[in-house]
């Protein structure tokens, strides 16, 4: 995608903390408007079988005034972002009455973005036709304080994602690197790296484990985490031990 360096993995990050930001605070040569656009497939489960529905993350070095993300043709939808708690973030997700049999149109999705100082950035980038089969949780188990995740290889992920949340999943709490696309389990616990400043889980409190399965652009060897075509999810309750 274009008017982007790697900020980091939007649509994957725990939260906009770790993102590091550039301050204009007494800079006599301030940094210039930069943003990071990503927009994702990204399956769901339903009684009627699997349906596909769309991520847009747009992420800012400066607060952002407004975003939207225009889908292909000449009458594409428009997608209008909404700010996170942190104005540098911007995010559309589909909602889950707006989840379809079929996958989002493929082809260029055309972004622009307003900063809080009125400058603009525009570029594109391209939603394929790659999917992946549904992910599956095998176990989600505590011992030892550890919490471990198992699952069954998604054939053609690149990678996979282990994030822990609350149990409303208002909020992240945890969240892993990237994994290898060999790998089948996952084990964490409160010293394990990847949390959010200030948390850690709390025994007899009730949260959610999520599984990713992640497949990137089609033709992209670097910054991957800002370049992801399809997501494949599940989630178990657990209470933490």
């Amino acid at each position: 995608m274009v008017n982007s360096r790697k900020l980091f993995a939007g649509i994957l990050c725990l939260s906009v903390g770790v993102f590091t930001m550039v301050s204009c605070i007494d800079d006599p040569d301030p940094a210039p408007f930069q943003a990071v656009v990503d927009i994702a497939v990204q399956d769901m489960q339903t009684d009627a079988g699997v349906r596909y529905g769309i991520v847009i993350y747009a992420t800012s070095n400066y607060e952002i005034k407004s975003a939207k993300v225009t889908g292909p043709g000449a009458s594409g939808e428009v997608y209008q972002l909404t700010a996170t708690a942190d104005k540098r973030q911007f995010v559309f997700k589909s909602e889950t009455g707006d989840y379809t049999a079929a996958l989002p149109t493929k082809g260029d999705y055309s972004f622009e973005i307003t900063s809080a100082g009125d400058e603009k950035l525009t570029g594109k980038d391209i939603v394929g036709d790659e999917k992946l089969n549904s992910i599956a949780i095998k176990t989600a188990t505590i011992a030892n304080h550890l919490l471990k995740t198992t699952w069954d290889k998604v054939q053609g992920a690149d990678s996979y994602v282990i994030r822990f949340y609350s149990e409303d999943k208002e909020e992240i709490l945890f969240a892993s690197t990237f994994l290898a696309s060999d790998k089948v389990e996952y084990e964490f616990g409160a010293s394990t790296q990847g949390w959010a400043a200030g948390k850690s889980p709390v025994a007899g409190t009730n949260y959610v484990v999520e599984l990713l399965g992640i497949k990137f652009e089609t033709g992209v060897s670097t910054d991957k985490g800002n370049n992801i075509q399809f997501i494949t999810l599940d989630s178990k309750d657990i209470e933490w031990e």
